[in-house]
């Protein structure tokens, strides 16, 4: 890896620029993997996300929650979008890629549905509710997952992996 190279690592979140031209990446199982393009600023970002929200007792206590705006779904896209300085973005120039999101283990529990899953179904209602268009979605399965955010050409590469035999 290079020095442009930056891995996102789980719950966190990393943001570059076209003139920066680093390459964000994150090795996602069945955690979720949303990266933004504005190709109108050339701004990018990567958000690697664990879990679709916490838990009511967890959320009622953010402050404990600060330096993990990626933990959560629900959290990393606003903060993903606040640090590329996109709120006031106009509507359809912010493009999103989802990755990720597999079912990780063979057996199903009756506990709650695969959390991989969860995490894809709430960054896509979070995605629509913001109006961010998805140009490209390769979720599911039971394979692994990374995720490229190339920032200095604005492009995204999906590359599948399984896991060993």
């Amino acid at each position: 890896m290079s020095t442009r190279d930056v891995q996102v690592r789980m719950c966190e979140l990393a943001v570059s620029t076209r003139e920066d031209a680093r390459i964000l990446r994150a090795t996602l199982g069945s955690c979720v993997g949303i990266g933004l393009l504005w190709r109108a600023r050339g701004t990018s970002g990567l958000a690697h996300c664990l879990l679709p929200e916490p838990v009511a007792s967890v959320r009622a206590v953010p402050a404990e929650r600060h330096g993990q705006e990626a933990k959560y779904v629900v959290d990393a896209l606003p903060a993903l979008i606040s640090m590329m300085g996109a709120q006031a973005a106009p509507e359809g120039e912010i493009e999103a890629v989802l990755a990720g999101g597999a079912n990780m283990m063979h057996h199903r529990t009756t506990i709650h549905e695969p959390i991989g899953e969860l995490n894809v179904r709430m960054a896509q209602q979070l995605l629509a509710h913001a109006r961010v268009r998805v140009i490209h979605t390769d979720v599911g399965g039971e394979c692994g997952r990374q995720l490229t955010i190339d920032c200095g050409q604005q492009d995204y590469a999906v590359r599948r992996f399984s896991r060993p035999g």
